[in-house]
């Protein structure tokens, strides 16, 4: 006769209790290590490219002008470019476009993604002719023009944290001359696989400040 085993039996209550809260314990503490480890697993390299790519798509911020319509309704669209004349091979760059109502252009620029011992540096350049790029994620190979780009650029760090990016430049953040000549912008930024939160709060040189956060969502593109 086969004689079957309860393993309830073998073990007073609350010695199975015990055995269950260090089961659980230790598996908490698992997940915990694995969850830091995270950013560990991914060479800076390997960040860089995680990150372009869930920056690069079609993004609009529709479900936040649903909750809050005082919020201007944007859609931006990014795009990796080729960039063979970088004097940085591990750099990877985007261009991005930003609308407001559909069709407006609301700004335009290159975004550069290098290696950094902690996590992924961007600069961010304007353009120095806006109409002229306007346009480069619809060529069939785009390709950045760096004799185009806008000096010097403004620089933030991202840190990769268990499935996001964050990064700030605060409290420095870069000099602009919007609204006004002298100004500051200070930029906040976290962006997942797809979503792109952004807040760029203004510093006049008057002493106000001012700044909307915008929840950007990736867009499915229809086939």
């Amino acid at each position: 006769m086969i004689r079957s085993i309860n393993i309830y039996h073998q073990h007073p209550p609350q010695k199975m209790k015990a055995i269950q809260v260090s089961s659980l314990t230790t598996l908490l503490i698992t997940v915990t290590l694995a969850q830091s480890g995270q950013a560990a697993a991914l060479s800076p390299v390997e960040q860089v490219t995680t990150v372009v790519n869930w920056f690069t798509g079609l993004f609009d911020n529709n479900a936040q002008v649903v909750s809050n319509p005082t919020i201007p309704a944007l859609t931006m669209k990014n795009c990796a470019i080729a960039a063979g004349g970088s004097s940085e091979p591990a750099s990877q760059y985007v261009h991005l476009e930003q609308y407001i109502n559909g069709s407006n252009l609301l700004r335009t620029a290159s975004y550069e993604f290098s290696p950094a011992a902690a996590g992924v540096a961007i600069r961010v350049y304007g353009y120095l002719d806006d109409p002229q790029a306007v346009g480069t994620c619809d060529e069939v190979t785009p390709v950045l023009d760096f004799s185009n780009l806008e000096f010097p650029s403004c620089d933030l760090s991202l840190v990769y944290e268990p499935k996001k990016f964050v990064g700030t430049n605060a409290p420095v953040g870069c000099p602009t001359s919007f609204p006004v000549p002298g100004s500051t912008v200070v930029s906040t930024v976290t962006i997942q696989a797809n979503s792109t939160d952004s807040f760029d709060q203004f510093f006049t040189p008057f002493g106000t400040s001012f700044g909307t956060p915008i929840e950007f969502r990736r867009v499915a593109l229809s086939i």
